[in-house]
This record gives C-alpha cells, sequence and structure tokens, in this order.
C-alpha cells in the first residue's frame, strides 16, 4: 500500500471518529447549555480561525519543507524548523496576552447583543485566551508531522485528545451544567493535548530542539514562501470566517448559535476534505519535487475523484433532507431554524472541497500566488455582498453569500491551477471529476426527497435517505477511474483480512 493511499485512510478513520463525536455531543452540549451558550462555544472557533493571521503561513511552510526534504534523519531541514518552532512559541505567548488583557473590549465589540452577563462573558473570554494560547503550537506539531507523512500517529493523537475534550466536556455538564465549567475544561484538555503531540513530535523528529532556537539564514530561506502562505492565509481567514464574524457582530449570540449548530451539521463534508487534503499535500510537494508531473497529475485526478465521491454524500443528503436530520438530532425547532441555512452551507462546503486540491496543488506546487491572486479579487467582490445579504435575510443570507464565494472559486481558481499547475484542460476535471457525481446526487436524493414528501412516518423518511445514500455509492462508484476503483478495492481487501 503506497503511503498516499495508507495517509488517507488513516485520515478517514480519523476525521470518521471525529464527526461521530462532535454529532453525538453536540445536542448534548446544547440540552445542557442553551443555544446562546452555545453560540459562546462557537465563538472559540471563530477567534481561534481569526488569530490565524499570526500563524504567518509557518505551518503549512514546515510540511513543505519536512516533506520535501529527502536527506538522512531531514537533517538539511533541521535549522528551518527549529527556528519555525521557536516562532511559534512566541506566538503563542502573544496571543495568550493580547486576548486576555482585551477581553473586556472583546465582549463589548462583539457580544453585546447578549443576555449573558457582561462579567460571564469577559471571563469567558480570558479562558478561551488561555485555552487558545496552549493550543496554538499543536499547529506546528501538526505539520511536522504531516511533513513525515505520519498520518497514522497524527490521526490517533487527534481522536485520542479530541475523546478527551468532547467526552470530559460531556462529563462535565453532568456534573457542573454551567458555561464557565465547561470552558475551563476545555482549557485544561487544551494542557493535555500540547503535551501529548509535543512528546510525539520529539520522537518523530530527534532533530527539533527543546530549547529555542533561531537561524537566520534558514529564515530567509523560508521566509519568501512563508509570506505568500500569510497572505493567503489572512485573505483565505478573511472569507472563511466572514460569514460567522458579520452574524456575531450584526445578530444576536442565539442567532451565531443557531449557524454554530448547522456549521456542525455538516461537519461530516469538512472532514471529509480535511482528510484528503492533509494527506495529498505532502505527497503533491514530495511528486514537484521529484520532477515527477505524470505522478502528481495521476494523484492530483484520483485526489478529485475521491473528493467527489465521498463528499457529495453527506452533501446532498443535507441539502435535501436538512429539516428531518435536524429534528431528529436535536429537535423541531432548531430544525425550522436553520435548515435552510445548513443547506445554503452544505452545498457551499461541497464546492470548496471539489477546488481544495486545486488550491494544495497550487501550493505544494510552489505557486501560492495564484489562489491569493483570486482572494484578493474575492474581497472586493465578497464582502459587499455578505454585508448586504446578513442585514436583509439574517443567518441564511450568511450562508448563502458563503456558497456564492465558493461558486467564484470554481470559476476562478480551479481554471488558474488546471492551466497553470496541473497542465489539464478544465473540461476533462468537468467530465470525469465533477459532473458525473453532481448529477449522481442530485438525481438520486431529489427523488428520495420527493417520494418522501408522501410518507407518513419518521422511520419511512430516514430509510428513503438511507436508500439514497446506498443508491448513489453504486452509481458514482462506476464513475470513478479504473485504476481508482482498483485501488479502493484492495485496500478494503487489506482491510478486511
Amino acid at each position: 500500500m503506497t503511503k498516499l493511499k495508507s495517509n488517507i485512510i488513516f485520515n478517514f478513520l480519523g476525521s470518521a471518529w471525529l464527526g461521530i463525536l462532535t454529532l453525538a455531543v453536540t445536542p448534548i452540549q446544547v440540552h445542557f447549555l442553551g443555544v446562546e451558550a452555545f453560540g459562546f462555544i462557537g465563538l472559540i472557533t471563530i477567534l481561534q480561525v481569526l488569530l490565524g493571521t499570526l500563524d504567518l503561513g509557518i505551518s503549512a511552510t514546515v510540511t513543505k519543507v519536512v516533506s520535501s526534504d529527502h536527506s538522512d534523519g531531514r537533517s538539511a531541514s533541521s535549522d528551518a524548523v527549529n527556528t519555525a518552532s521557536s516562532v511559534y512559541w512566541i506566538i503563542a505567548l502573544f496571543i495568550a496576552v493580547l486576548l486576555w488583557w482585551n477581553s473586556a473590549k472583546v465582549a463589548a465589540f462583539w457580544l453585546s447583543r447578549t443576555r449573558l452577563d457582561p462579567v460571564t462573558v469577559t471571563l469567558g473570554i480570558q479562558i478561551i485566551a488561555v485555552y487558545l494560547g496552549l493550543r496554538w503550537p499543536v499547529a506546528f506539531y501538526t505539520g511536522v508531522i504531516s511533513g513525515l507523512q505520519r498520518m497514522d500517529v497524527l490521526n490517533v493523537i487527534k481522536a485520542g485528545v479530541h475523546t478527551l475534550r468532547l467526552v470530559g466536556g460531556v462529563v462535565v455538564l453532568f456534573f457542573v451544567p454551567d458555561l464557565m465549567a465547561f470552558l475551563v475544561w476545555f482549557a485544561i484538555s487544551s494542557a493535555v493535548e500540547l503535551l501529548v503531540y509535543a512528546t510525539f513530535t520529539y520522537r518523530l523528529l530527534p532533530t527539533l530542539r527543546l530549547w529555542p532556537y533561531f537561524s537566520l539564514a534558514s529564515f530567509k530561506d523560508i521566509w519568501k514562501y512563508s509570506a505568500a502562505m500569510n497572505l493567503i492565509a489572512l485573505t483565505a481567514l478573511v472569507l472563511s470566517q466572514a460569514d460567522r464574524l458579520a452574524v456575531t457582530k450584526f445578530l444576536s449570540l442565539e442567532a451565531l448559535g443557531y449557524y454554530s449548530i448547522a456549521y456542525n451539521a455538516s461537519i461530516a463534508i469538512s472532514l471529509v476534505q480535511s482528510a484528503i487534503n492533509s494527506a495529498s499535500f505532502p505527497a503533491f510537494s514530495h511528486s514537484f519535487s521529484s520532477g515527477q508531473h505524470a505522478d502528481l497529475l495521476s494523484r492530483y485526478n484520483k485526489a478529485s475523484q475521491l473528493m467527489s465521491l465521498v463528499v457529495a454524500l453527506p452533501c446532498f443528503a443535507l441539502i435535501f433532507f436538512g429539516h428531518e436530520i435536524l429534528h431528529l438530532w436535536i429537535n423541531a425547532r432548531v430544525a425550522d431554524e436553520a435548515a435552510i441555512v445548513m443547506t445554503w452551507l452544505a452545498g457551499g462546503f461541497f464546492l470548496n472541497a471539489m477546488v481544495s486540491n486545486a488550491y494544495m496543488a497550487a501550493v505544494a506546487c510552489g505557486q501560492p500566488n495564484l489562489p491569493l491572486k483570486v482572494n484578493l479579487l474575492a474581497l472586493v467582490l465578497y464582502l459587499p455582498l455578505l454585508y448586504g445579504l446578513v442585514l436583509e435575510y439574517g443567518i441564511v443570507g450568511a450562508a448563502a453569500a458563503y456558497a456564492g464565494l465558493n461558486v467564484y472559486y470554481l470559476f476562478t481558481l480551479l481554471p488558474q491551477v488546471q492551466a497553470g499547475v496541473i497542465k489539464q484542460g478544465m473540461g476533462i476535471w468537468l467530465r470525469i471529476n465533477f459532473l458525473p457525481f453532481v448529477l449522481a446526487g442530485v438525481g438520486v436524493f431529489g427523488a428520495a426527497k420527493a417520494l418522501a414528501l408522501l410518507a407518513q412516518q419518521g422511520w419511512q423518511v430516514m430509510a428513503l435517505l438511507a436508500l439514497g445514500a446506498a443508491l448513489y455509492v453504486a452509481i458514482a462508484w462506476f464513475f470513478l477511474s479504473q485504476a481508482l476503483r482498483t485501488d479502493l478495492s484492495s485496500t478494503a481487501k487489506r482491510l478486511i483480512r
């Protein structure tokens, strides 16, 4: 089994476990905390991504540097990696102090429309500051492990620490159903997470130093790529989080709660995307650095078809059966408030996943300026649209704007990468990697939904949904290339044995 295949399998297993955990604990969190306090939990993700601008593109650079290093013991990249480690720890301290010091200002500016006590909100943000500061270096260690292509280790760690955090959080809520106690547990779990990641990374890469180290020469070597990655990360951050930031600023914390629930319901799509992307990026980088374009093209098309196969299923299930799923998962009120939002978000997540391999290929092949230019233009077009739609249509408008953003990516970033990096026509990509799976998803789940409208009982609707999912997999299987079908079949046989 090739490294790419095994890494994708490990990522799928890890992502599946994270998805199951998230889907299982979300109703419990909403039950104990309420929708408004759950919206406050959603603020953690927003702040974490917002502060991602301080990453400076280092984590992606570390992955690329380590995966491209073919020397014994990865000694050639030692100075660069150790320099990046020192920078990351400095930034972690800066983030914790900055957010703690400005907690009252953050509470007043972003969370003024809430029934929660201002003192409670400020204290909650201070706890989040500790949580984010402790979690910050984890991105560096993840970058190193990904560069080493040890997705087996990475996913075992991810599964373990997320199980501790989420299951432990449920236990805390059972005994102390309080928002502050829940946040304190998150901070404690982040300390455990950091210790585990650091321990395993030092074992996998013995050249990584325990004490601070800085090499000016290495810093200069990686800075150009890192700076470009930082600009991409900055623009991508604004674009990917602007919808939730707009909801937080212009709508109520309760509205953010419903929006966060819709996000969590769509998490299967983003987890599958992440599973494929995190395995593909170092593989693309290795093929490019070795001058093997044919291998790069083969891996790219396989990753794109695999993405279509597995992402379209949850996407179209949520689009056509979103209300029924939310009703069964949470309750009828949440379904009424968030179903349309989830439909738009699922469509946006699907398109984002389909373009993500093109983004990974551009960055892995040393052309980060392609996505950067696309993102800069998107800022001009997307933000005014988002502002208008949120004010006019609330959380539905925010989700619709996000879907529109990803339509833009499909017709801008993808064609440029196809022509400039992959050297393959856009028409070929649409014909073999996209349209067959979209048509299968719309046809199968659309027909299942039409039949569900005639159903009298809830179990009949769920049975039709399950039947639609099985039929989609059967049809989509035949749209895969022979090489990918062979790979998946042989992999399945090995796993069964």
